[in-house]
């Protein structure tokens, strides 16, 4: 940038010249500064000290080679990196990001010192929603607010409202064995978990209901793998989705269908809560089944976090997070136990005797004392890494110490939580599904950072661990499945898009059902 001064001076320079002239004076000066920044980042930045790749501490381009032309890739390329530099790398002109798995909560407990979230991870056209709230105090603001809400008293009264989802997934599972179709566990998993945040997020006429449709959720998995891909290009060029954010709904379907229909599901959020706010007083304060939103607006918080706009950005948050992760483990969770027959009669022994009455659906209590059930979904959790993506944190308040080297306040820092769970000091054959590593193994928890840690951990953790405890459970007692045209590649996640995604061009984890067990 020049300042007002420079560019008076050089007015009359200026008018000497003509178009072509001029365009090329301004390129040149443009190359000028941006080898003055390189300059400054590779030899005088205070990061300059710490190793990694020189491309990498220059620009921002090497992320985005790795992240946007290769769709998704730099979480592998740092890992390489790792193996080349060490434990401590720079990967951009001013992140570091640390392979050591007893570092991660130096970073993330956010429990000793504010923490702010980086502000060039965020992604502003999803907007202000808890997840992407970067100052530390309005985020504790907003997490408190919603916090009461993923308790786990507040799952226990959530149980019946989950509970019925589950039947009707049970009821859908078994017409499908007698009509002999196959299911796709992505569009069924994203239906049950949408089903269950948004009943809880706005009520039951306001929820999704997918796990009625014909289809389950297919159109949902549709919108998420037709636009999630846009996550790290916004990222790079935050310029570019705010214009086009401002573009006509009519020019932007022939522009870029994806982002399209991502905008055309945030304007059906909108509608809900617009719904919810247009309630008369009396209304919101009957008495009736807890809704996040109607609480929200009945809450203390300020003003301007009450606001149409921001409630729809909440609400995006709460619908997406509590939908995308609980499916991806769950598929992936299904696809490692039918690939493992062991497990699965391990599993359904314990079943057996803690549910007599198969078609009877348990209370939470009963399923969270089951040694291997929650074996099984800790594994699940852990090997599917839903969330592989690295979430930078800023200290500005005190610096950090790793081994000999001292990171100054103000220095963005990250950790991807994959490469803690997939750590081969941690979880020996970290690739192979194995429940067994859990069980009476307390001091492993430590590790499973999955949801992440802290202050800004994942806020639906209670939500999702109930169901995938209740999937699990009602599936594996009651149905005996296999997969149909399903290998690895249907689940091996080689993009991370924020979220984690397998091939592209892959149909899925497909099954049938072979039986209905007694």
């Amino acid at each position: 940038m020049f300042n007002q001064g420079l560019i008076q001076s050089l007015q009359p320079l200026f008018q000497k010249l003509n178009g072509v002239q001029a365009v090329i004076l301004l390129l040149c000066f443009y190359l000028a500064s941006q080898v003055l920044v390189f300059i400054y980042r590779l030899s005088f930045h205070p990061l300059a000290k710490f190793p990694g790749p020189k491309l990498a501490a220059a620009t921002y381009w090497y992320e985005y080679y790795y992240d946007v032309s290769k769709k998704g890739r730099f979480i592998w390329q740092i890992m390489d990196l790792h193996r080349q530099y060490g434990p401590v790398v720079r990967i951009n002109p001013n992140e570091l990001h640390f392979n050591d798995p007893d570092f991660y909560e130096e970073i993330y407990h956010g429990k000793k010192y504010r923490t702010h979230r980086d502000r060039w991870y965020n992604l502003d056209y999803i907007g202000e929603g808890l997840a992407f709230t970067t100052d530390h105090d309005v985020h504790a603001r907003r997490r408190s607010a919603l916090s009461p809400y993923f308790s786990m008293q507040s799952i226990r009264a959530l149980e019946p409202r989950i509970t019925d989802v589950v039947a009707t997934m049970m009821d859908r599972l078994r017409k499908a064995h007698q009509a002999g179709q196959t299911v796709n566990l992505y569009h069924m998993f994203s239906a049950y978990a949408l089903d269950i945040v948004s009943q809880y997020a706005f009520g039951k006429d306001l929820s999704m209901n997918f796990i009625n449709h014909p289809e389950f959720g297919k159109s949902w998995a549709e919108l998420t793998t037709g636009s999630i891909g846009l996550n790290n290009f916004a990222r790079q060029y935050k310029w570019v989705m705010s214009a086009l954010m401002s573009i006509p709904d009519s020019l932007m379907v022939a522009m870029n269908p994806q982002l399209a229909r991502f905008l055309g599901w945030k304007g059906t959020l909108a509608k809900q809560v617009q719904q919810i706010l247009d309630e008369p007083d009396h209304e919101r304060s009957k008495e009736q089944p807890t809704t996040i939103f109607r609480e929200l607006i009945k809450s203390d918080l300020p003003a301007e976090d009450k606001t149409l706009t921001r409630l729809a950005d909440e609400a995006q948050m709460v619908l997406g997070a509590g939908g995308e992760t609980t499916a991806q483990s769950l598929v992936r969770t299904f696809y490692h136990l039918l690939q493992n027959p062991k497990a699965v009669k391990k599993l359904r022994d314990e079943l057996n005797i803690a549910m007599p009455e198969p078609n009877k659906i348990p209370p939470l209590a009963t399923l969270q004392n089951l040694p291997y059930l929650n074996a099984v979904v800790e594994e699940g959790i852990r090997i599917s890494f839903p969330v592989p993506a690295r979430s930078p944190r800023v200290f500005y308040d005190h610096p950090l110490q790793h081994g000999d080297w001292n990171i100054a306040p103000g220095t963005a820092v990250s950790m991807s939580p994959w490469m803690v769970t997939m750590n081969e000091k941690v979880f020996p054959d970290s690739m192979t599904f194995n429940p067994e590593r859990w069980v009476g193994n307390k001091e492993l928890r430590r590790y499973q950072v999955t949801f992440g840690k802290g202050r800004r951990a994942c806020l639906g953790i209670n939500l999702a661990y109930a169901e995938l405890l209740f999937a699990v459970a009602m599936i594996f007692r009651n149905l005996e499945l296999e997969l149909f045209e399903t290998t690895w590649e249907d689940v091996e996640i080689v993009h991370d898009f924020f979220v984690s995604m397998p091939r592209l061009d892959r149909k899925g984890v497909r099954v049938k059902v072979k039986a209905e067990l007694s």
